[in-house]
C-alpha cells in the first residue's frame, strides 16, 4: 500500500475521487451533492498527499 502511494499521481487522484464522490453523493440524493463531492476529494486527497509526502521522504532518507 505504501508503494502504490509513492507512486500514485496526485492530479489523477484528484479527478478520479472527484468523480467517484460526485456518482456515490448524488446516487444517495444528497441535496447538495456537488459541495459535499468537492469537500470530501480535497480531504481525501490532502490525506493520501501527507502521506506521500511521509512516504517519499522515508525512502529517501532510507537511500542516502
Amino acid at each position: 500500500m505504501l508503494d502504490w502511494i509513492a507512486r500514485v499521481h496526485i492530479l489523477w487522484l484528484l479527478v478520479a475521487l472527484f468523480v467517484f464522490h460526485g456518482f456515490l453523493y448524488s446516487a444517495l440524493g444528497t441535496d447538495d451533492w456537488l459541495g459535499v463531492a468537492l469537500t470530501a476529494t480535497i480531504v481525501d486527497t490532502a490525506v493520501v498527499a501527507a502521506l506521500k509526502y511521509f512516504v517519499v521522504g522515508r525512502v529517501r532518507a532510507r537511500g542516502k
